[in-house]
């Protein structure tokens, strides 16, 4: 598997059984379980056809007695019974928002959430926030000119000793002082200032102007490891 967005969350799950939302090919199951990160996996999608194939992927591998497969909206679906990790990749953070406030399981079995936002980011991390998920670390990583962020969440139901201001939105838990960490802050950064500069045409929206740039110069600072600009 080469895909560096899946590898990150493979490096992000620390339990026995991983349940994979949004599976597609069940690529990254099959990796967690033939490189020995979990026992076992479910390979979970919404629609047959992925499915079908992640099936007969895992046919393939020879691991159909430790991967299963499950046709489900989110996790609603699926058995959450032996589940210690929640693998959601390649959505929209307000959809990984809902997936996971439909199981509530998630909370009180404290299990290990490994995300990855394509968009609506700052939606996703302030919904963490909000409901008592810390994140527990945050892995960049570039694909071409893209760059993304992998995150590793839990309910712990405690009150965070930070605000949850723009910077962090943008920004979470990314360390500026690796090259990807840069690239990821320095494009989140720009998302900001393009923000704020269209607000500025506004001279009512001038103090939440002053927020979105204030939000970017502090993760330009963040990013201290010269990564270079890359446009998404």
């Amino acid at each position: 598997m080469k895909d560096r967005r899946l590898l990150a969350c493979a490096e992000l799950c620390v339990g026995k059984r991983a349940a994979d939302v949004g599976t597609d090919h069940a690529y990254l199951p099959i990796y967690l379980v033939e490189n020995g990160i979990c026992e076992s996996a479910l390979a979970c999608d919404i629609n047959e056809g992925p499915l079908a194939s992640a099936l007969d992927n895992i046919k393939k591998a020879g691991l159909s007695d430790k991967i299963e497969t499950y046709l489900s909206n989110g996790l609603d679906s699926v058995p959450s019974v032996g589940i210690t990790d929640v693998i959601i990749a390649g959505m929209g953070g307000e959809l990984i928002a809902d997936i996971i406030s439909r199981a509530e399981w998630i909370k009180s079995r404290r299990v290990n959430l490994v995300l990855q936002p394509m968009t609506k980011w700052d939606h996703l991390r302030k919904y963490l926030y909000d409901g008592g998920y810390t994140i527990i670390n945050e892995i960049p990583c570039a694909e071409g000119k893209f760059v993304y962020s992998v995150l590793q969440a839990q309910y712990t139901g405690d009150a965070p000793d930070f605000p949850c201001d723009l910077a962090y939105q943008y920004g979470g838990r990314v360390d500026g002082t690796t090259k990807e960490g840069a690239m990821y802050l320095l494009r989140q950064a720009s998302r900001l200032e393009n923000a704020g500069k269209g607000l500025l045409r506004d001279p009512q929206q001038a103090d939440k102007a002053k927020e979105f740039l204030d939000a970017a110069g502090a993760l330009r600072e963040k990013a201290i490891d010269g990564g270079e600009m890359i446009e998404q």
